[in-house]
């Protein structure tokens, strides 16, 4: 990842894929791709609020959810089928609420304080509708 020359963004340099553990009837893992040169700022924190959280402490979660809204959920996602373990793509389109799910289990993954997680939860759902662009 690296820092564009408006000093307000990022681009990711690769890649990025998240990886988890899920029973979901006929799979037992997923996975998601953020494609290499997908812009982001992290998190849209206004800078008054940095005190309490600021948008690096929200890390990787960010940028899933910010490609997962920025795409209305039209993204590529992959299967792991559990009777053959082969990756398939699914073609379901994720929802709004699905994200923030998302956004959470990340956070709290990466270990990001209880309150802030439930703070920066709270904040995409009370403002994050105007982000959401669905097809």
């Amino acid at each position: 990842m690296r820092l564009r020359h408006d000093h307000r963004y990022f681009v990711l340099t690769e890649d990025a894929a998240y990886r988890w553990y899920h029973d979901a009837g006929n799979y037992d893992a997923l996975e998601v791709i953020v494609p290499e040169a997908f812009i982001h700022d992290f998190a849209s924190v206004p800078r008054p609020l940095w005190w309490f959280i600021s948008p690096f402490d929200l890390g990787l979660a960010s940028i899933f959810h910010d490609w997962l809204y920025r795409n209305g959920g039209h993204v590529e996602t992959r299967a792991r089928r559990s009777s053959d373990g082969v990756w398939q793509s699914v073609t379901t389109p994720w929802t709004r609420r699905d994200a923030d799910r998302l956004f959470a289990r990340i956070m709290r993954e990466q270990g990001v304080p209880k309150l802030r997680r439930r703070a920066a939860f709270q904040a995409v759902q009370w403002f994050g509708g105007k982000a959401w662009q669905p097809r």
